[in-house]
């Protein structure tokens, strides 16, 4: 069990582990510890001392020693070594320890983390950033699940670490925010077509800006996504029509439509589950996002064309 001001340890010195370190330290974290193999690197090393000594972080020279003088362990590296990483550590730790993993890995790879620490009988903590740390600190929104979350939630929300906590096991927060990502990511994408698309066709980006934000203006964010998909849903057919008139379009521009054939491929599917139909012609209420989500499920299964 964590103490009541626990000593931390950071495997991994760069930015979001420095800044956790000056948010922890302010808020009354007494002891943090950091092992970063860029110490020991002349052309990288420079960097990692300066901000530990500015964080009051104590540099130590191994894995071992870090996790023996430490009870919660964050690992914070790139997230193509993170499950290497995390067997590494295992190795060191026992029951009294807790492993909590920030890095940007799939869930599949955070599961697999959890797995190894809890051989040891140490609680692992799957912890998925959501925002700034070089911003926000310590206090960034994250979720966190596994079987160590609640412990953490408890010790570590008194120093101000801003949470929820999501019910099952290692892999469910980052399956969470790889979610999100889908939305950050596509949503990059698409503004980059788009702002290509207006330069192209000699429109005036600013002009365009505010026509975006209206069919959603007067509706709270957290209704956004159910607003889109629910109308994208059951007017797939007519969207599709739409859509299939603008992908020439957007060519003739000279831009190649990557999103916009993107859009046409995932509407023409959904229209082959005959939302309309199915509603007669009716919008579902935004709240009812999760029931025409089970109608494409059952509709599916009656077309053979499944939920994908």
């Amino acid at each position: 069990m964590l103490s009541g001001n626990p000593k931390i340890g950071f495997i991994g010195f760069g930015e979001v582990a420095y800044n956790f370190s000056l948010g922890l330290k302010e808020a009354g974290i007494e002891r943090i510890a950091a092992y970063d193999k860029a110490a020991t690197d002349p052309a990288c090393s420079e960097i990692v001392r300066r901000r530990a000594s500015g964080a009051g972080v104590q540099l130590v020279s191994s894995l071992e020693e870090l996790i023996r003088q430490s009870e919660l362990v964050f690992s914070s590296v790139w997230g193509n070594l993170a499950l290497k990483v995390a067997g590494e550590a295992a190795r060191h730790m026992g029951p009294e320890k807790m492993f909590a993993d920030l890095n940007n890995s799939t869930p599949a790879a955070k599961k697999q983390a959890g797995e190894a620490v809890n051989a040891r009988g140490a609680k692992f903590v799957d912890v998925a950033v959501f925002g700034t740390p070089a911003k926000e600190r310590h206090k960034v929104f994250m979720c966190v699940s596994g079987d160590g979350a609640e412990e953490f939630r408890r010790v570590m929300s008194g120093y101000g670490m801003v949470m929820d906590l999501l019910p099952g096991e290692a892999g469910k927060a980052t399956t969470i925010k790889t979610l999100a990502k889908i939305y950050y990511l596509g949503a990059q994408a698409l503004y980059l077509e788009l702002a290509v698309s207006a330069r192209k066709a000699g429109c005036d980006i600013e002009t365009l800006a505010p026509l975006l934000a209206n069919p959603t203006a007067g509706i709270p964010r957290k209704d956004e996504l159910a607003f889109w998909a629910v109308r994208g849903g059951i007017h797939a057919k007519r969207k599709t029509a739409e859509l299939q008139d603008y992908v020439p379009a957007i060519r003739e521009w000279g831009v190649e439509p990557i999103m916009m054939e993107a859009a046409l491929e995932r509407l023409e599917l959904t229209a082959r589950y005959q939302l309309h139909e199915h509603f007669k012609g009716e919008l579902p209420p935004l709240s009812e996002l999760e029931t025409m989500i089970e109608a494409m499920e059952k509709i599916g299964a009656e077309k053979n064309i499944g939920l994908k």
